[in-house]
């Protein structure tokens, strides 16, 4: 019997809109191994010149994810999911494999009474971390300007955001017919 593959992962983007903005990183973690950090400013040749080029991104971070048979991200239904996907057929790229989507921010919203659904506010309501702050101007710097400080703090909060994800999989896997005894997906 092959084992089931599962990762967490997320997306920051210049934009919440996936046809005015492109993807700036991604992290993939597996379960007990390092992040994979997938930065536009290493993988686009150009970066200096032409930002708005996020294709070799958008590429490898989709083939990397291939390898897996379930994909938890936090809000990944109403947004990373249609980002990625939108990007994809912005570049011709194929499109986006199907795969078993496990989202807690539905069982937040749909399981607990909070009154924000926030990766944020869950860690925080269990205690197993906080989320690094960024202010918008982060964000600017590291799309428009190229700034490289500025998207080392936006991997860092990416990488934050996966390990927050990690930990609130723990808190909401009880409330879920989705995850097995052992966390898999059934």
């Amino acid at each position: 019997m092959s084992q089931v593959k599962c990762c967490c992962f997320d997306l920051e983007a210049s934009s919440l809109n996936a046809d005015f903005g492109v993807l700036l990183c991604a992290v993939v973690k597996e379960p007990s191994k390092r992040p994979v950090v997938f930065r536009g400013d290493v993988l686009n040749p150009d970066w200096q010149s032409q930002r708005s080029n996020d294709r070799e991104l958008v590429g490898a971070l989709v083939h990397h994810l291939n390898a897996f048979d379930i994909w938890v991200v936090y809000n990944g239904l109403k947004f990373d999911l249609p980002f990625l996907r939108t990007r994809l057929a912005r570049w011709g790229l194929p499109p986006l494999p199907v795969k078993k989507l496990l989202d807690p921010y539905q069982l937040v919203r749909n399981k607990l009474k909070l009154s924000y659904s926030s990766l944020q506010s869950v860690a925080a309501l269990a205690n197993v971390g906080k989320k690094e702050g960024l202010d918008g101007n982060v964000w600017l710097r590291a799309s428009l300007d190229g700034d490289t400080k500025a998207m080392d703090r936006i991997v860092s909060h990416c990488i934050t955001d996966v390990r927050l994800l990690e930990k609130v999989c723990d808190i909401v896997k009880p409330y879920s017919s989705a995850f097995n005894a052992w966390g898999s997906a059934a």
